[in-house]
């Protein structure tokens, strides 16, 4: 009796050995899927980051040009200019805007040294827009500029 009773108890042993390996490894599946999906979600995001940060380098850049083009080009009266690509050919989808520029009507003249007390510098304040549309990013640059020596009170209307 006692060796039948402990053959019976054997198989049931067995039995419930299976399940629970079953078991084991269905949460071994789930852990690495969830392992595997939080990899997949942190690489994502860091392709996107980076991405991101590309396009805002590409967009400064193209802000920058814009700004050296409006150093080049100044004049009180100059009006804006929209959609200037910076490289046509190496980069397309670099884009500028220049806008209008403005007498800083805030912002006293500055003394112009070295010529008569007649003579002053005048501020302008003008808002360069660089943008990447292949990341599709914008950067704005608000920038001053001193112009001069002009007459004593020029008004810019």
């Amino acid at each position: 009796m006692y060796l039948a009773h402990h053959t019976q108890c054997r198989r049931w042993h067995r039995r419930s050995e299976r399940g629970f390996v079953l078991i084991a490894a269905l949460m071994a599946v789930m852990i690495l899927m969830a392992v595997g999906f939080f990899i997949l979600t942190t690489t994502s995001q860091d392709l996107r980051i980076s991405s991101r940060m590309v396009g805002e380098r590409k967009a400064l850049s193209a802000a920058e040009s814009g700004v050296q083009q409006f150093c080049i080009n100044f004049t009180p009266y100059m009006a804006g200019v929209t959609n200037q690509v910076v490289d046509a050919v190496n980069d397309p989808t670099a884009t500028f805007d220049i806008g209008a520029a403005t007498w800083n009507r805030d912002m006293p003249s500055v003394t112009a040294y070295g010529f008569s007390d007649t003579m002053e510098y005048s501020v302008f304040r003008n808002t360069i827009i660089g943008r990447d549309t292949g990341y599709d990013s914008e950067v704005q640059l608000n920038i001053g500029v001193k112009y001069g020596p002009v007459p004593l009170g020029t008004e810019y209307e």
